[in-house]
């Protein structure tokens, strides 16, 4: 016969493994002794606690090639001291090539968390991502970029296709300028109207000469391209709050300095993305916010079918529907049709949930009434806001743009970026422009009018991010204004 304290002991166990699983806790305990007997029997109830109420924010890392970005983030996800040559950043690279070059090609997500009391949750106290988000009220998503001119193409895609909340470019402390490619990174910045933070990495190779005229430089680029937003150099402050709200607010750009090998300035860092909140953007312009979804990722499951991952931009959807009952379509193919879809099943951060609400990543087990090609960049979205907000199916838009060279010419061919596709288009026209600039003075921006060529058509609308390159160089960024 179990005594009362073996029993104890039990129950104690119990409760520790439900402490473990961070989402479960115990409802009930029923104790009974068997008929005719001395043994007790326990019937103990468990159930998943209600989820936490949860916000993301997603950061776009973005940098010239060997500025440590991935390093960086390497730090920030697991918490280690990188060794001088590139252990931290292992954990981030998903390919072989990757592994034995030191260069990201690909984009990465990983992620930090925050519980309730602002304690930072990463590899370092958890043992997986879906521990993170369990256990986390606040999410950072990290978008790890590519710094090579030769993979700009997946640069651009994570530009406008992974609905980044804030920029933050990274520059090596022992570099001895401001590079033109992270000129031009502030600029689209400026020219999509995003929070901009800075990280200096590398601060234990930096000499103190070259240092100090790097951060004159950079400071002086800041001024120009952003002349509005205030700098501020962070040291060991203790106002995270207000410096994240003023950076989200666009007034002021937070400048950090770093050092993977000896793990500085990342408190200051993770501090203020733990305090920075996203602000969600509508784009309807009627007061509506319907489901709207952007595929970034597809996956084939043999038991459920295609899933898709993506940024749930505005509304809500439930597993079966929409949560207003509205009935889903998919597209555009490159015809610029839709089809009607349903929604079978939803994760969000990796958990099992009956909603995707705005302002999550989401993943959607989607099945389509009639027979299409799900790519990235499509949307899933109400079928009666086809037509709303501004949106149309069209091969011809407007749009206010940041030049970032000096030679565009009417009937110029252009890589123009829309979410998580791109189309080869035509410059049709060009209106008028500031007094075009050398990178690092005064923005020259302009109203261009494109024609996506081989009768694409695409589903656009006011305030949509696009980005255009031309071979290995950045050529435009901006802001539609209009679809034709």
């Amino acid at each position: 016969m179990a005594t009362d304290e073996e029993f104890e002991h039990t129950i104690d166990t119990l409760e520790n493994m439900a402490q473990q699983l961070d989402n479960a806790r115990i409802v009930s305990i029923k104790k009974r002794v068997l008929h005719d007997s001395e043994r007790v029997v326990a019937e103990v109830r468990l159930a998943q606690k209600a989820p936490l109420p949860q916000t993301e924010l997603r950061v776009a890392v973005l940098g010239d090639y060997g500025a440590g970005k991935s390093t960086v983030l390497g730090c920030l996800t697991h918490g280690e001291a990188d060794d001088g040559r590139g252990k931290a950043r292992l954990n981030l690279m998903r390919h072989q090539h990757e592994l034995e070059s030191g260069h990201t090609s690909s984009i990465t997500l990983s992620t930090v968390g925050f519980d309730g009391d602002g304690r930072v949750q990463n590899y370092t106290n958890n043992r997986s991502a879906e521990h993170i988000f369990q256990r986390s009220q606040h999410v950072v998503t990290f978008i790890d970029t590519c710094g090579h001119a030769k993979h700009l193409k997946t640069t651009a895609r994570a530009l406008t296709g992974y609905s980044p909340h804030v920029f933050c470019v990274v520059i090596p402390a022992d570099a001895v300028e401001v590079s033109t490619t992270t000129r031009e990174y502030i600029q689209i910045a400026a020219a999509l109207g995003m929070p901009l933070m800075v990280a200096v990495s590398k601060m234990d190779i930096a000499d103190k000469a070259g240092f100090a005229a790097l951060m004159h430089e950079l400071l002086g680029t800041l001024d120009a391209v952003l002349p509005e937003r205030s700098k501020c150099i962070v040291v060991n402050v203790d106002e995270h709050q207000s410096l994240a709200d003023d950076m989200m607010r666009m007034s002021v750009v937070p400048i950090f300095t770093t050092s993977a090998v000896r793990t500085l300035g990342f408190g200051d860092l993770t501090a203020v993305l733990g305090k920075s909140l996203a602000k969600r953007v509508a784009y309807s312009t009627d007061g509506v916010k319907p489901f709207e979804f952007h595929i970034e990722h597809l996956y084939s499951i043999d038991t459920v079918g295609t899933v898709a991952t993506g940024w749930v931009h505005n509304g809500a959807v439930a597993a079966g529907g929409a949560a207003d009952t509205q009935q889903l379509v998919i597209g555009p193919d490159s015809s610029g049709n839709f089809v009607e879809a349903d929604v079978s099943s939803i994760h969000t951060l990796r958990t099992p949930t009956e909603s995707a609400k705005a302002g999550m990543s989401a993943s959607l087990a989607i099945q389509p009434r009639s027979p299409i090609t799900i790519q990235k960049g499509m949307v899933v979205l109400g079928a009666d806001q086809l037509e709303a907000g501004g949106r149309r199916i069209s091969s011809e838009f407007t749009a206010t743009v940041t030049v970032l060279c000096s030679d565009l010419v009417k009937m110029q061919a252009v890589v123009v970026h829309i979410r998580s596709t791109y189309h080869l288009a035509t410059i049709v026209d060009i209106g008028s422009s500031t007094e075009l600039q050398p990178l690092g003075c005064a923005q020259a921006t302009t109203g261009l009018r494109l024609r996506l060529s081989g009768n694409v058509r695409e589903l656009i609308y006011p305030g949509m991010p696009v980005v255009a390159r031309d071979g290995r160089s950045l050529t435009f960024a901006g802001r539609v204004t209009a679809a034709m």
